[in-house]
């Protein structure tokens, strides 16, 4: 299937329009389960600039970044990790992927893109669940080659997807390419960090079609992990969603102070007040 290639977005960067082509060549030497993006850093707000099997994600040239890139612009562009592979990615329906990302520098070493795959596993997670339903409901029983290809770690997904994967093993890891960086450091501080069974912290990607999902997405994540509403929320707590939504990169995106100060009651003003506090 031919890349979803159009004229690229005001000011891509000539140095990530290069890639385009590969992504075609991808698209076409690939099965139609695999989807391959394209994204110029330089403008999150809309940086998907080549994408082929696009049916995966459901998302189109000018979308936005990934939680997982933002968090990785913000927390990870320093380790200089070349790549990550292995880790899951969740669509806006529930269809799960397993996903892998390599990172773009120019000759300066700055992360100015990521070519991306998603490999849609929703058809074999199902068959895997036919299966353990006939041998009984006993993981142990299947076959380690089938459970290795199936498996993703058993993590909490949004609402709308845990009936897909609830009952998943912590098999599988993302596997981190880099230079002397330790392989966990960055699934340490993922977007949404969830644990897995063996307690380690693993990485969820949300695949999100425009930025305003993206951002309401992201906010949710944030404001979850409070025990009481927004506008009930005292100053600790407001600083620290801030502190979440900063760790997680969602100010890199244009319109992220109005959002916040938005969903949490208050001016922008106090947003941006609290964002240099929880930066110092």
């Amino acid at each position: 299937m031919k890349a979803n290639v159009a004229t690229p977005v005001e000011n891509t960067s000539r140095f990530i329009e290069r890639y385009i082509p590969l992504v075609d060549f991808l698209g076409q030497s690939l099965r139609p389960n695999v989807e391959i993006v394209l994204h110029d850093l330089d403008v999150p707000d809309r940086s998907i600039i080549a994408i082929a099997n696009s049916h995966i994600s459901g998302r189109e040239i000018g979308g936005p970044v990934t939680d997982f890139a933002l968090w990785f612009m913000q927390q990870g562009n320093t380790a200089h990790v070349p790549m990550m592979t292995g880790y899951r990615a969740v669509n806006a329906e529930g269809r799960v992927c397993r996903s892998s990302s390599y990172f773009l520098r120019d000759e300066n070493d700055v992360m100015r893109g990521m070519l991306c795959i998603n490999v849609d596993i929703s058809e074999w997670i199902h068959l895997r669940d036919v299966a353990a339903g006939m041998l009984g409901g006993s993981e142990t029983t299947l076959p380690d080659k089938f459970d290795a290809f199936g498996s993703y770690p058993g993590t909490p997904l949004p609402a709308h997807a845990d009936a897909v994967v609830s009952h998943f093993v912590d098999s599988v890891q993302p596997t981190v390419q880099d230079a002397g960086l330790p392989a966990a450091a960055p699934a340490a501080a993922a977007p949404t960090a969830p644990v897995g069974e063996n307690g380690k912290e693993v990485i969820t990607e949300s695949l999100r079609s425009n930025i305003q999902n993206l951002i309401d997405s992201m906010l949710n994540t944030a404001l979850s992990k409070q025990s009481i509403p927004p506008e009930r929320m005292q100053k600790e707590e407001r600083l620290a969603v801030v502190k979440d939504l900063e760790d997680m990169g969602f100010f890199i995106l244009k319109g992220g102070i109005t959002a916040a100060a938005k969903r949490l009651g208050v001016s922008e003003p106090t947003v941006y007040r609290d964002l240099v506090q929880v930066r110092d």
